[in-house]
């Protein structure tokens, strides 16, 4: 299992990478408990058993604890037991060498230590504890069939015991006996959870009998026709859930025309059978789940009402299900594929352990030379910038990612691709010198939403004027403030905007701001205009959608005529005449960037911070300071920062209708929080009158408005220098990949299709549409 950071990655790479020099640490270390069939008699307890220990394991003071990971399978004689406890900070950089544990009374790692204490106390003394890896990879390359639990309704609160008291991992296990299987539980004690003493319990179960393995589209469709021949989540089927696999068969129809045809369903979101098996069969979750991350893809979430259960603490037991079956044959001889290990063949006893290592993540060590970028254009970058480049490359194929640099040419494209197994493409741009030039972040993400395919972004960390690296935290909490609210000042009338690099140039004259004047202030109205100001004076003015050199400017300029360089006044007097073009004192006029949409938060699928002196990429989190638990507290401060940060006073009285912005604001609410998106009633009892609400006459009937406000910026704004149409992606050659494949229509809100820009784009550029 790969080392994490975050188990709740919902892109699977969520990592912690120590310094390319130390490639090696050891291998992860589990509790492995067996309870032979033989043993039932003697252990009826063992679900409670089970219960206490994981309770114990949370409340310990001197670990922080986030998760307890419970894998169970059956072999010949009775049911294996593998525990695993970690934090959210793994002290991966730390193991440099292997230390002996249980030898000379030397501790094992936390939070390793507290997971053998406490089942060590717990547990009957007729159980022998053994402590070594867990080779996932016994399990074969991928299941036949993998679901996961899910909720049916949209109650998140716990079920009662009435409910649970027959469906439980006892039941499950007496059901697949004879089965090989692969049964997942993830805990977690969160104080987000609506109440104390309450656990959040994710529950995968894996099948490798080849008889259920859906291969082709005709096999899938008979699934749908007749129903599966099993599906694990029944025996769990009093406690009011679903299986993740109903979920997905729900939104797939065979044909009328062909039965062994499938289709999705219109609005379910789903694809085509040919590129969505991995997700029907289960695969994409088995290998994430692998990989120790959370395993729900995005589309999967959004299809189910809750992806885990709550749990109070009087029922773990039935997640738990510490007790045995006795299988009668071994199971694992159905799935060729895949063996079930015994204990012996898993770990050793405590006192022989002597873990072997491994390289970090791959089965070889990396050459550096591998990542090393030959210096080919401008679109380089600097030194560093190159060095992140590489180093980040070396980290996504540690985690399995099939990685590759994009060689620049003189368009700007993105500086990795990289390539999941399950056949998911992203693009990875690593930006240095963002605090300077955010505006340069927001470009790139531009250019991936104008052609719709998915961006990872890492931010590389900075030197101060003392040489001393900012901190990975503070560098994210930065970078998520930038993306959800792009706008670098907001006054009640107007928004000021980031500059972009680059200089303005109107019939061959260089704008420049007056004497005096270091930095170019950009700002936008509601009406689409921008204006350049200056101590109250407008220096410049123009629509938001025509090109800088249609705008009215008010501002000195200058051109080289013959071999010296004329500076004009705003009326064209010449007021001065220079030799060499850096001798003029003036500062250039930097033109902003024009935003495309409120926020950026959306064309990002996650978001790593990369520090350069420990080589560590560092997944964050892309939550709000305001998702805490209290529900009407969450409520009322994400309302209160989306009103401030998003609409704007103006002066005629044209309202803004509810039904206008709330979809926006309940879906940047969702896109910042882990509670999911706020409730359809999301305004409800508590919030303020950020802005009066009325309810106005139109052609819909009454409806909520918002008189004298709107947006700061119209959304979706389509500018002539929008970037990205003359840089159509190229994906590598070995990847035999059509982009017709991967790309998908524009994410700009509004913008329909990438033809709307292509009109306003200059003819000079090769749109390649």
């Amino acid at each position: 299992m790969a080392t994490t950071d975050d188990s709740d990655s919902h892109l699977g790479i969520g990592i912690r990478q120590p310094p390319v020099e130390e490639t090696k640490f050891d291998r992860e270390r589990v509790v492995f408990v067996k309870v032979p069939a033989s043993m039932e008699s003697t252990f009826e307890s063992g679900p409670t058993k089970g219960t206490i220990a994981l309770a114990d394991i949370f409340a310990q003071d001197r670990n922080e604890v986030d998760d307890v990971q419970q894998f169970t399978w059956p072999v010949a004689d009775g049911l294996m037991y593998a525990f695993r406890a970690y934090n959210s900070t793994v002290q991966s950089t730390t193991q440099k060498s292997v230390q002996p544990s249980g030898a000379d009374g030397e501790p094992l790692p936390e939070p390793l230590q507290t997971v053998y204490e406490t089942l060590s106390i717990e547990l009957p003394d007729a159980l022998k504890i053994r402590i070594g890896t867990l080779p996932l990879g016994l399990f074969g390359s991928s299941p036949a069939l993998g679901t996961r639990l899910v909720m049916e309704d949209k109650n998140q609160k716990p079920a009662g015991r009435e409910k649970v008291s027959e469906a439980d991992a006892n039941a499950l296990f007496e059901d697949l006996a004879g089965e090989p299987f692969l049964y997942h539980v993830l805990y977690r004690q969160s104080s987000k959870l609506p109440e104390s003493n309450e656990y959040q319990v994710t529950v995968r179960i894996f099948l490798f009998n080849p008889k259920y393995k859906i291969s082709t589209e005709s096999e899938y469709a008979r699934c749908l026709r007749f129903g599966r021949e099993c599906d694990p989540a029944d025996s769990f089927a009093d406690l009011g859930v679903s299986s993740s696999l109903a979920v997905i068969d729900d939104g797939y129809n065979v044909s009328w025309l062909d039965d062994d045809v499938v289709m999705p369903d219109r609005e379910s979101g789903l694809p085509h059978f040919t590129a969505g098996q991995s997700l029907i069969t289960g695969k994409k979750e088995f290998t994430k789940m692998q990989r120790g991350q959370y395993g729900a893809s995005d589309l999967l979430e959004d299809r189910c009402a809750y992806t885990s259960l709550l749990a109070r603490e009087v029922d773990l037991e039935h997640y738990v299900g510490l007790g045995t079956i006795d299988p009668g044959v071994d199971p694992w001889q159905k799935a060729p594929q895949a063996i079930g290990l015994d204990i012996d063949d898993i770990g050793a006893d405590p006192e022989e352990l002597l873990p072997e290592k491994m390289t970090i993540g791959v089965n070889e060590p990396i050459e550096d030379s591998e990542f090393d970028q030959a210096l080919a254009t401008a679109n380089d970058g600097s030194k560093p910038h190159r060095e992140a480049i590489k180093h980040v490359a070396i980290a996504f194929k540690s985690e399995g990612y099939d990685v590759r640099v994009v060689v620049q040419d003189t368009r700007s494209r993105p500086d990795l691709w990289v390539r999941r197994d399950d056949g998911e493409i992203f693009a990875v741009e690593v930006e240095c010198q963002t605090r300077s030039k955010p505006a340069s972040v927001y470009t790139n993400l531009i250019r991936q939403a104008v052609w719709g395919y998915k961006t990872i972004s890492v931010i590389v960390a900075q030197k101060d004027d003392d040489g001393n690296t900012e901190s990975l935290d503070t560098l994210g909490t930065w970078a998520l403030k930038s993306l959800a609210v792009p706008m670098e000042h907001r006054d009640p009338t107007k928004t000021q905007l980031h500059n972009g690099t680059g200089t303005i140039v109107v019939d061959g004259k260089t704008m420049l701001l007056p004497e005096g004047v270091s930095e170019s202030n950009w700002w936008v109205t509601c009406e689409a205009e921008f204006l350049l100001v200056h101590d109250g004076k407008i220096l410049a003015r123009g629509d938001a959608t025509e090109p800088f050199e249609a705008f009215e400017f008010n501002l000195p300029r200058y051109y080289k005529e013959d071999d010296h360089y004329v500076v004009e006044n705003k009326y064209g007097k010449t007021v001065q005449t220079y030799e060499d073009d850096s001798n003029i004192e003036n500062t250039r006029v930097r033109p902003c960037h024009r935003p495309v949409d409120l926020s950026y938060l959306r064309f990002v699928e996650a978001l790593y911070c990369y520090d350069p002196n420990t080589k560590e990429l560092v997944q964050q989190e892309m939550t709000a300071q305001w998702d805490v638990e209290q529900a009407s507290t969450r409520n009322e401060k994400s309302h209160q920062q989306a009103f401030e940060a998003f609409l704007v006073e103006h002066e005629n009285d044209d309202p803004i209708l509810e039904r206008e912005c709330r979809p926006f604001i309940k879906d940047w609410i969702a896109q910042l929080s882990t509670h999911d998106h706020p409730g359809n009633n999301i305004f409800g009892n508590y919030r303020k009158d950020y802005y009066p609400r009325k309810r106005i006459s139109t052609k819909f009937g009454m409806e909520p408005s918002y008189p004298g406000v709107s947006f700061r910026y119209p959304r979706g704004l389509v500018s002539p220098d929008l970037p990205g149409l003359d840089t159509k992606p190229i994906f590598p050659d070995r990847w035999n990949i059509a982009a017709e494949d991967v790309l998908r229509e524009p994410l700009i809100y509004g913008l329909d299709d990438r033809s709307e820009v292509k009109s306003k784009t200059a003819d000079s550029l090769d749109t390649d549409i």
